[in-house]
């Protein structure tokens, strides 16, 4: 049980997360952020939609496992 309840802890985190980065994502533009910030920006532009997915199949699962058992 504590594992299931980890993993949708985890993925409702990584849902919170991703739903930060795309509220700053549309609101910083790269050309107002130092140097050293931009590729953090770049990274997250490029992968945000995948880490949101994994975060939500995460949830899902912790929470089907949950249920099931």
């Amino acid at each position: 049980m504590e594992l299931a309840e980890m993993f949708a802890l985890f993925g409702a985190l990584g849902m919170v997360l991703a739903g930060c980065n795309v509220l700053a994502l549309k609101v910083v533009q790269p050309n107002d952020v130092p140097a050293y910030v931009r590729a953090r920006v770049r990274f997250w532009t490029a992968h945000n939609s995948t880490f949101m997915a994994g975060s939500a199949v995460l949830g899902a699962a912790g929470l089907t496992w949950l249920f099931l058992v």
